[in-house]
């Protein structure tokens, strides 16, 4: 699912509205009705389609049954004792997840619980986190309703052009759209000053140390991507025509024009790279924890949206980048990812 304007600016605003709501209680308020009356449409959506839904059709099940837990947990987040349990169940998976468990007793010699619950990654009380949490499980939502989980694997009906990038195509799901909504949802301006608004998303200056981590993450994608692609194209499913398919269609230019392909690759990798880590790695990753901001970023890719299992690929492949993002920083992994794209995009492009 792509995002669209209303959609960026939308959880941009409320983001800020969160963070300047920690010293004006009547904002809060204003923001808690906001968010109890998306609750609201949502339910009634789902309670609606429940009724008039066609109990043959796997797919409006899908539908109905995504919008309802959809509906219910986004009305539970806005209870403490929830987001008290939710704390606790997302530090203890992150604590795992990230390696903790074993780094923490080897490294700073404490205990494996110990080691697993030191770092918390939702704060139940903060307001920012909440309605952060609460967008998330939003955008999870409508993105999962769009994923045909039910069906095969469909090519996205709108190829992305070669150059120039549409200026809707940058302010939606890609580019400037994900770093707009990253900085409103740490507080840009309202909360935090640029240079903490950086530091925060993890925007540094990479060290040679970080430079050569962010290297090594492109030849450990192409690896990641080699050793799925055995595993899975020969499946019964065809999915190597297919992908293949979609990556021509996506991704060719006239002929074989290699400075149209450089461009084309070049956008791809600067947009999708750097807007898709800023958010996922950079503002998520903090505040729900890895394996939860992983699997967004795998049910972003629109392109997968009928095939799972490619989802589940791209989602564990973010869990290893997270852990090089907590280690490190954003910075460090937007190397990784635009690296590996440029390379991967001029390929298709260039030689379809």
């Amino acid at each position: 699912m792509e995002f669209t304007l209303v959609g960026i600016f939308f959880c941009s605003i409320l983001g800020l509205m969160a963070h300047a709501a920690r010293k004006r209680q009547w904002l809060e308020m204003v923001v808690r009705a906001i968010l109890v009356m998306i609750c609201s449409v949502t339910a009634i959506t789902y309670f609606g389609g429940s009724i008039a839904a066609d109990k043959s059709d796997a797919l409006v099940q899908w539908l109905v049954g995504v919008n309802g837990y959809m509906a219910l947990a986004a009305f539970a987040i806005l209870f403490l004792p929830v987001r008290k349990v939710l704390s606790r169940i997302l530090t203890i998976i992150d604590g795992i997840v990230s390696l903790r468990v074993i780094s923490g007793p080897i490294r700073h010699k404490m205990k494996p619980l110990d080691a697993i619950v030191d770092r918390i990654v939702f704060i139940p009380t903060s307001f920012p986190h909440l309605v952060g949490t609460f967008l998330f499980i939003l955008v999870f939502g409508f993105s999962a309703a769009a994923t045909n989980i039910p069906g095969g694997f469909n090519l996205p009906s709108i190829p992305m052009p070669v150059s120039p990038i549409p200026f809707e195509s940058l302010f939606s799901y890609n580019g400037f759209g994900l770093i707009t909504m990253s900085f409103c949802g740490i507080g840009i301006l309202v909360s935090r000053k640029w240079r903490e608004a950086l530091l925060r998303l993890g925007w540094q200056k990479p060290t040679l140390t970080q430079i050569a981590v962010g290297i090594t993450l492109i030849l450990f994608t192409f690896s990641f991507d080699l050793v799925f692609a055995l595993a899975t194209h020969n499946s019964g499913q065809d999915m190597a025509t297919k992908i293949s398919s979609y990556n021509s269609g996506t991704f060719a230019v006239d002929g074989t024009d290699f400075t149209g392909s450089l461009i084309l690759a070049l956008a791809t990798a600067l947009c999708a790279g750097i807007g898709e880590e800023t958010l996922i790695r950079g503002a998520l990753q903090p505040v729900v924890g890895i394996l939860p901001a992983a699997l967004l970023h795998g049910i972003l890719h629109a392109q997968f949206a009928n095939a799972p299992i490619l989802i589940l690929q791209i989602a564990a492949w973010s869990c290893v980048m997270g852990i090089v993002r907590r280690c490190t920083n954003t910075t460090t992994t937007i190397i990784g990812h635009v690296g590996f794209n440029f390379v991967s995009v001029f390929l298709f492009a260039f030689n379809p």
